[in-house]
């Protein structure tokens, strides 16, 4: 493992030599491993002058990835899973009880489950739970948030309703009853903050024309960033 010191922060990375490549190619997966292909017979003092002219990249490109969320897939809704609420992950404990049940409480989800029930079966009791708790926690998150940005608009909505969306974040009817997947909930608030006034500014502009996406960042001047993690991690937000 070869690394650079870029500033105070060393950063190791890994050396591939290729004969496809003209220049240097660098990635960086969702555990900040970072990859440089390089074409063969580039020299040690060529290649880390281009890496310093890309420390900028490397750097911001690190950053970035403390945000990627890590999708964990096949939740088994065991003691010690962590789950997405708000952007961040909390842990779950399950014990054993009367009857199903589940709570946030002191930053982590307490969950229990009849007795004697086998951890295999822990999906289907605790599943449903979970959806419950995330659609009444997306209500209430989403209308305290549309309020906060209602002052930017002259009009309120008719109807503001939290759902399971497939393949939407968020809906505008002709009527302006605005429609939101309960999923958001899961994401930090700045994202959730974009899809709302993704949807509010619908209610003037029935299209996504340049006029339309002028609306949005004259409120979110960041706006195309958000929306790009939304794009990249909108589906690890799903249990």
């Amino acid at each position: 493992m070869h690394s650079i010191q870029i500033g105070n922060t060393i950063v190791p990375y890994e050396l591939i030599f290729t004969g496809r490549k003209k220049t240097i190619e660098l990635t960086i997966n969702h555990n900040k491993h970072l990859t440089v292909k390089a074409p063969h017979g580039m020299t040690d003092d060529t290649l880390t002058a281009n890496l310093f002219r890309k420390a900028k990249w490397i750097i911001n490109n690190m950053d970035r990835m403390d945000d990627v969320i890590l999708h964990e897939s096949n939740k088994e809704f065991v003691s010690g899973e962590k789950y997405l609420l708000r952007g961040r992950r909390y842990r779950l404990k399950v014990s054993e009880g009367e009857a199903a049940n589940l709570k946030f409480r002191n930053g982590r989800f307490i969950a229990t489950v009849p007795e004697n029930l086998p951890e295999s079966e822990y999906r289907n009791y605790l599943r449903p739970l979970f959806l419950e708790y995330y659609q009444q926690k997306a209500e209430q998150v989403i209308h305290e948030r549309v309020k906060r940005y209602l002052k930017y608009f002259d009009n309120e909505p008719a109807l503001i309703k939290i759902q399971g969306l497939k393949g939407k974040w968020g809906n505008c009817s002709k009527t302006n009853q605005l429609r939101f997947n309960w999923r958001i909930v899961m994401a930090k608030t700045s994202i959730i903050d974009y899809v709302i006034v993704h949807e509010l500014c619908h209610m003037k502009y029935k299209h996504h024309a340049k006029e339309y996406w002028d609306s949005i960042k004259t409120i979110l001047p960041d706006y195309e960033k958000r929306k790009e993690w939304l794009r990249v991690n909108g589906k690890v937000l799903d249990v």
